[in-house]
């Protein structure tokens, strides 16, 4: 108990005083971070806006009723004929004002001076005033230093050209000759504002208990372009916070007086004419939720620490006398004791760890029987390797022929025949219990070859081994069994050279499958139901002594081998039918072994 006061109830109270000492600094960092996101998308909405808009406007100057408009626009007043020109350029003009909703006014000036204006009926703030008067305007020089490229003007700013009521966004660009890249005039556009402030009071939580963040985007110079309240707008921000957020190169935030509130102002670079996203939330209303969730906070630690004390009485220790129990038994297990089993009543958790005990030592149990009978199985397997190798009688049918072929002074024929008992020889000798597959496949096609001798052309072998899998490794003396199941047992009574061995490999993902095909008199339903059961590592039915006999090493002994050497997930896959031959699929993991 006293543990748990001062290891657990008094550090509590002391984290609880410190966090709440600390909780307005962690506060703001955190709502500085949320206010840094929310500024992010709402910054990136307008960006995109102002970009649609410029793409749109980009379509617009090659279009030909801006092209055709300014090219040929040379009109003179007083001409009727010009005036109805002009106004039918005007009606072709309507079209730009429906590609997007924002687009409230256009005017185009001609290098004549010829003056082209359509609009919705919403009220504009644009004052049309003539070419000469706009190319003395201070703005007319960076026109035309951006060479075609658009200049945003927001709103209360060049009040003088653009008005004030209601507050729109005015693009201004010089238009170019398509073709010879000449100037043919200057297009004025202005787009109304309700989108934007749509954006800005989108992330607004209508639900929330506090203040709503007011939005502000003011340009370089402090000057507020729009409000989402619509209160301050033409106004300077410096006359509401000393924070200048104005100046902001990426993003700021810090608690700052606003007005006559104490407020988190946040300020996010658009990266557009200068203009700065700037957010205002009242700091009471930061805090506000906060404080009932520690008021929460403190009451649910109280009534925590208090149950935690009658659970430290009541329960604690009853569960440490049934833990320390399972730890004497355990020391039993220890030593050898596998038949321990411990007895729980009751519905707790300690009943789940007597049983999941119980059920441990039963699996260790099992295991180690498990253990033992395939250590069983692999010595006798093993056993079987080292004494069916190479059969007494095929070596001296093998020397016979060499004999035969030494009577008949056959010397070349002598030479190949020695070479490839050598190689059969030095594979069945070599030291390791792994080698390379391109040595496991010259032993096979030392044996083939053997054979084919033997037997008189009986069959004849293909191999299909891609360069890839030849430096991977595989038990040894794992692929001559099979193609001597097939000489042996599927071309008996073939005469004429039909049999065809087939040895095809495969590199996958994590593993090398192995394809041995012949088209011989293929294993009929009872011997596969033998070779089944001899496969199955649980099965007692099959002699693996008598199988081995039979079939050289052993389909039972090379599955055996595999299986215990890989893991129970590789090995041979059998498929045959009698008159339709056989199909051995020797899957093996991927691996060049220790001595690569």
């Amino acid at each position: 108990m006293l543990a748990f006061i001062f290891l657990i109830i008094i550090p509590m109270i002391g984290l609880g005083m410190v966090s709440f000492l600390h909780s307005e600094t962690l506060l703001e960092k955190k709502y500085s971070e949320q206010t840094e996101i929310t500024l992010k998308a709402v910054g990136g909405n307008i960006r995109y806006f102002f970009r649609e808009l410029d793409q749109l406007s980009d379509g617009n100057l090659t279009s030909p009723e801006v092209q055709d408009t300014l090219k040929y626009s040379t009109y003179s007043a007083s001409d009727a004929s010009t005036l109805i020109k002009i106004n039918q350029a005007e009606k072709k003009m309507n079209r730009i004002l429906f590609q997007h909703p924002a687009v409230s006014f256009v005017v185009m000036y001609a290098k004549d001076g010829t003056m082209f204006r359509t609009y919705r009926n919403d009220p504009t703030t644009f004052k049309p005033i003539s070419f000469d008067l706009l190319q003395h305007h201070s703005l007319y020089k960076e026109v035309l230093k951006l060479g075609g490229r658009p200049l945003w003007i927001g709103p209360y700013e060049q009040r003088e050209l653009t008005g004030v009521q209601p507050p729109l966004f005015t693009q201004i660009r010089l238009v170019k000759d398509i073709e010879t890249f000449n100037d043919l005039g200057v297009m004025v556009t202005q787009y109304k504002t309700e989108e934007v402030y749509s954006m800005l009071n989108a992330f607004q939580n209508p639900k929330a208990d506090g203040e709503e963040t007011r939005y502000v985007i003011v340009n370089k110079s402090g000057l507020i372009l729009l409000d989402s309240r619509k209160e301050i707008e033409g106004q300077n921000i410096n006359e509401h916070t000393d924070a200048l957020p104005q100046q902001t190169v990426n993003y700021a935030s810090s608690r700052e007086r606003f007005g006559e509130t104490d407020s988190l102002v946040s300020s996010y670079q658009l990266d557009r004419n200068g203009w700065v996203l700037i957010s205002v939330k009242s700091w009471n209303a930061l805090t506000n939720e906060n404080v009932r969730f520690m008021q929460w906070i403190g009451m649910i630690t109280v009534l925590g620490l208090l149950s935690a004390v009658l659970f430290n009485v009541f329960f604690v220790n009853r569960v440490a006398r049934s833990i320390i129990k399972v730890v004497r038994k355990m020391k039993l297990v220890e030593q050898g004791l596998l038949d321990i089993r411990v007895t729980a009543q009751g519905k707790d958790e300690t009943v789940l760890l007597a049983n999941s005990f119980n059920s441990m030592v039963e699996r260790i149990g099992s295991l180690l029987s498990e253990v033992r009978e395939e250590q069983a199985r692999k010595q006798h397997a093993e056993m079987m390797l080292m004494q069916a190798q190479i059969k007494p009688h095929f070596l001296f049918n093998t020397l016979e022929s060499i004999n035969a072929l030494a009577a008949q002074n056959e010397g070349a024929k002598i030479m190949l025949m020695v070479r490839r008992l050598s190689n059969l020889l030095r594979t069945s000798m070599h030291h390791s219990e792994e080698i390379r597959i391109s040595q496991e496949l010259e032993h096979v096609r030392s044996y083939l070859e053997i054979q084919k001798y033997r037997f008189e052309e009986l069959f004849s072998y293909e191999l299909n081994i891609p360069e890839e899998a030849l430096d991977y490794t595989i038990l040894k003396l794992t692929l001559q069994p099979l193609v001597e199941n097939s000489i042996q047992h599927g071309f008996d009574g073939y005469e004429d050279g039909r049999g065809i061995i087939s040895i095809d490999v495969s590199v996958q993902l994590h593993q090398i499958v192995i394809m041995v095909r012949d088209n011989g008199l293929g294993i009929s339903t009872d011997v596969l139901r033998k070779l089944a059961d001899g496969l199955n590592p649980s099965s007692k039915q099959s002699n693996a002594a008598e199988l081995g006999e039979r079939r050289g090493l052993g389909l039972r002994n090379v599955a055996d081998r595999l299986r215990i050497h890989y893991g129970p997930a590789f090995g041979l896959w059998i498929c045959s039918q009698e008159g339709n031959g056989t199909v051995i699929r020797c899957v093996i993991p991927k691996s060049r072994g220790d001595q690569l």
